[in-house]
């Protein structure tokens, strides 16, 4: 079993998440991904998470960072660098963007680190230089999954609240 099964199956189980919930993509859709980015490789626990659940990973965090929105990332990452900040794109040509935040930042992997089975990733912010995440991609996975139960008991209670 990978780390995606490994991850995911508990947080089934225990009933934080449905299993339709759960939708990977396929080889092809993952060679389309990189044919829109311009790379030539993905890192081996991000093609397991899109092979997983990235056609719909809004279970696990509410960022833009489905498929459909992928393949148009790399031009949001390019507008928010250049035209809203004024800065130049060029160190991100070869990068491939996981993952975009309303417009203001977004998560990538560098092309050094495409090859690498599980790589830190880094995050351009509008507001602070560029910085390196401080765990591996899958091991962020996992704390946000490990967050998931609270977030959702969190979400209930402040629901509960406001209707009271």
């Amino acid at each position: 079993m990978g780390f995606m099964a490994d991850l995911v199956e508990p947080l089934i189980r225990q009933g934080w998440v449905t299993a339709d919930a759960v939708q990977g993509c396929t080889e092809e859709e993952l060679a389309a991904l990189m044919e829109a980015q311009g790379v030539v490789a993905l890192p081996g626990s991000y093609r397991e998470f899109m092979g997983f659940t990235g056609r719909a990973p809004y279970w696990l965090a509410r960022s833009e960072w489905d498929y459909e929105w992928l393949l148009e990332a790399k031009q949001i990452a390019r507008q928010i660098v250049v035209e809203d900040y004024k800065g130049d794109f060029a160190p991100f040509e070869d990068a491939f963007v996981f993952q975009t935040h309303y417009g203001y930042e977004f998560y990538y992997f560098r092309a050094e680190d495409l090859t690498d089975p599980d790589p830190h990733f880094w995050i351009h912010s509008a507001t602070k230089p560029v910085q390196e995440s401080e765990t591996s991609f899958a091991t962020w996975l996992q704390e946000l999954a490990d967050y998931l139960p609270h977030a959702i008991e969190l979400r209930r209670w402040l629901h509960r609240s406001s209707r009271a």
